[in-house]
């Protein structure tokens, strides 16, 4: 038996009609029949929580379930999003919040919730990583992905293309980059090789592209690279992934959502880490949706909720 003393980490289902209940369910059980000892407090659904128990053929009482916090509203598993569905997932959000608070849990693992149930529900947030910021008074956390290879940070996320241009400042580059640097160090990475992608195409080619490379991404690298971070850029974002799959970096900087999702969903869709940085609590998550398509039918993979459940183990041990 692997024991993790005094670790207790919390779950949420996230919405309760998607695969959230099903992926929980599925890695709390695989955690348990490998000894791996854990106190979990698990909230969210308890009805969606057995109907995927029953489905899996598993048991719903795990001996590695601390304890249940039950949020359940008259559900229609009707596999769309909904607004009791965004009501259950805010309702799990904040109670995993307020027990972080209070020090019941040394960390939060969340399964993936559905942004337009949340909106209809009222609660007119980016997702999680907007929904625990405001939470803990914080304006701007940042979205990590990590995997086996390397770790993606986005310096804007959850934001339109044209805003997040605007966005990019020499400022809030080396703000981003001084954050994911120290995850690193703390991640025992020794002297962390840091990869910025460029904004434009062929990272602007010298200003014939854009001039943000020159103006704003080259400035900020330099003034990190004056206090001894190991940087390189602004290098293409089309040839950057492809350096950091071969080992080349540790951490890649993305300018905007998709420039760091796509390729690492290409590459390690079923392995990546949604890491929450910037912020004075540990949260991690899958980095997939709610995948309404598929839910109660035994195929979505816990193979992203596992990986995330480890990382954050990692965290508790700064």
């Amino acid at each position: 038996m692997i024991y993790y003393k005094n670790i207790s980490i919390c779950i949420t289902l996230g919405d309760p009609l998607g695969i959230g209940p099903e992926i929980s369910a599925k890695a709390l059980y695989f955690l348990n029949k490998k000894k791996i000892k854990i106190n979990f407090i698990v909230i969210g659904s308890k009805i969606a929580f057995d109907i995927a128990c029953k489905n899996l053929n598993i048991s719903d009482n795990m001996s590695n379930i601390k304890e249940f916090i039950n949020f359940d509203e008259k559900i229609h598993f009707n596999n769309k999003p909904s607004s009791i569905g965004g009501s259950i997932s805010y309702k799990s959000i904040c109670k995993a919040a307020e027990l972080y608070k209070k020090k019941i849990v040394n960390a939060i693992v969340t399964a993936p919730i559905s942004k337009e149930s949340l909106h209809l529900a009222g609660h007119k947030f980016d997702g999680h990583t907007g929904l625990l910021g405001s939470l803990f008074n914080i304006k701007e956390p940042y979205l990590m992905l990590a995997n086996k290879k390397f770790s993606t940070l986005h310096i804007t996320c959850h934001k339109s293309l044209k805003e997040a241009i605007s966005l990019i400042t020499k400022e809030k580059i080396i703000e981003v980059i001084n954050i994911g640097h120290d995850h690193m160090l703390k991640m025992k990475k020794t002297n962390p090789r840091i990869a910025v992608c460029g904004l434009n195409p062929h990272a602007g080619e010298n200003g014939i592209f854009g001039v943000e490379e020159l103006k704003e991404i080259i400035p900020a690298i330099k003034v990190l690279s004056k206090k001894g971070l190991n940087i390189v850029g602004p290098i293409s974002s089309d040839v950057i992934f492809r350096e950091a799959v071969k080992s080349k970096y540790d951490l890649v900087i993305a300018n905007y959502h998709d420039q760091g999702h796509i390729p690492v969903k290409l590459l390690y869709f079923d392995q990546s880490v949604n890491v929450t940085l910037g912020v004075p609590f540990i949260r991690t998550s899958v980095d997939h949706g709610t995948a309404f398509d598929i839910a109660y039918k035994n195929k979505a993979s816990a193979r992203n909720m596992i990986s995330a459940i480890f990382y954050a183990l990692k965290m508790s041990n700064f």
